[in-house]
């Protein structure tokens, strides 16, 4: 009976491409602004605070 060989690239070729399209994100070659996922956190959730700010100011004081 034959034994197979045990292959390191098996059943994920279209992972370790997605996995290497991912990664150029984060290299130094990639065009465009460097924020780091913190930043862009950060920014979001302030951005929803602000959001939900205006709507409270408009319920209690913009009504008449």
């Amino acid at each position: 009976m034959r034994r197979r060989k045990p292959s390191g690239s098996g059943g994920g070729g279209a992972s370790g491409g997605a996995a290497g399209s991912m990664l150029q994100f984060y290299t130094d070659d990639a065009p465009g602004l460097k924020i780091s996922p913190n930043v862009v956190l950060v920014m979001s959730i302030g951005f929803i605070a602000f959001v939900a700010v205006l709507h409270v100011m408009g319920k209690l004081y913009f009504v008449k």
